[in-house]
């Protein structure tokens, strides 16, 4: 919960600062995007691939007691 709103504080702020350093505040809705589009899908392979290792691991235990 603490890092989700310190990720609300960061683009809250982006967006009141950018306009006075006379930069377009699109930029931070297309930083957004690509994320969600590109690199959450790979996060979310890295935790599935893990979870079904941990799992596998799981099995293999208690099979063997």
């Amino acid at each position: 919960m603490k890092d989700l709103f310190s990720a609300f504080v960061v683009i809250i702020a982006l967006l009141l600062l950018l306009p006075f350093l006379g930069l377009n505040t699109s930029i931070v809705f297309r930083m957004v995007e690509w994320s969600t589009k590109f690199i959450l899908p790979w996060l979310g392979l890295f935790w599935l691939v893990k979870m079904v290792k941990a799992l596998e691991q799981l099995n293999i235990n208690s099979k063997l007691d």
